[in-house]
């Protein structure tokens, strides 16, 4: 009799069959309900993060005009090495076989996904085909990131400058004995220069040829085989424009002094020189008095 009751016990705790399909129905119908109220903050989630990858994919492409040393813009990306645009996103973590390539130029999230920075947050391939655009197609909307108005602003700017001695004269009838030469990446896989004359006032230009990046300037006065040489910042879409300077006076006669200055002070500037890390360069300025008191420009030598 006992056992009976213990048994009616356990049937009678129990559930059944209906009520076991009626809690099922219960929470998928809850778990329905839930999705549909978290799906908004899905969105706005995978939304965020596409967004951050393509701003990463365009510093990848052009670099960060925020990362500055010394005034002076460090990072211009798969152009500013290159000299050309990528043809795919491949290129930015893959070496296509160019010698100027210095990348990765940007990471993966998830090493065991090779493709991650290549899909957005909908893992949908971004569309990039080599031009100024990314895009995504991705949770039923179009998103693009237009990163310049056009190529010609990544790869085709201008350099003009001015040459001097150190007392600030010009070349002159000399400017023919002056070769000026800028070296950049060719766009490629290799490094390139051009060379031109200046005036006879000193001016040179490098006209719409020249890609963004860090570029050095070298000129020579072969009648003395004098040497000077700068880095110049070109960036997107400008017009960019150097000064440099022979030591002494080599077209002002030789002389650093004449009968009619007096040298008021002098202060000292550094410079930097890339290719010289571990030396410190230095632009000496003199400010000359001339005798009817009037001060002469700084000269720097």
């Amino acid at each position: 009799m006992e056992i009976k009751k213990v048994e009616n016990c356990m049937y009678n705790n129990g559930f059944t069959l209906l009520e076991l399909v009626l809690i099922i129905v219960i929470l998928g119908i809850v778990s329905t309900i839930a999705m549909k109220s978290m799906q908004p903050a899905v969105e706005q989630t995978r939304l965020e993060a596409t967004t951050q990858e393509m701003d990463m994919l365009v510093q990848a492409i052009i670099g960060d005009k925020n990362q500055v040393q010394d005034g002076i813009r460090t990072d211009f990306g798969y152009v500013g090495d290159v000299g050309s645009l990528p043809a795919n996103l491949d290129a930015l973590v893959t070496n296509p076989g160019y010698s100027t390539w210095d990348g990765p130029y940007i990471q993966n999230d998830f090493s065991e996904d090779t493709e991650d920075y290549k899909r957005d947050g909908w893992n949908e391939l971004y569309t990039y085909t080599g031009g100024v655009t990314i895009t995504s197609n991705g949770g039923g909307n179009t998103i693009t990131k237009q990163f310049t108005q056009n190529t010609s602003d990544l790869t085709s700017n201008t350099v003009n400058g001015n040459i001097y001695d150190g007392l600030g004269a010009v070349p002159g009838a000399n400017s023919s004995d002056v070769t000026v030469t800028i070296f950049y990446p060719d766009g490629s896989g290799s490094s390139t220069s051009s060379s031109t004359n200046p005036s006879a006032a000193g001016a040179f230009s490098f006209s719409n040829s020249i890609p963004v990046g860090n570029h050095l300037i070298r000129v020579v006065y072969s009648a003395t085989n004098d040497t000077t040489a700068v880095y110049i910042s070109v960036t997107p879409g400008t017009d960019s424009y150097c000064e440099l300077r022979f030591p002494g006076g080599i077209w002002s006669g030789g002389a650093i002094f004449d009968s009619e200055q007096t040298l008021e002070y002098a202060y000292v500037s550094p410079i930097k020189q890339s290719d010289y890390p571990d030396r410190h360069f230095y632009y000496l300025t003199l400010f000359f008095k001339c005798d009817n008191n009037n001060y002469k420009t700084p000269r720097m030598i």
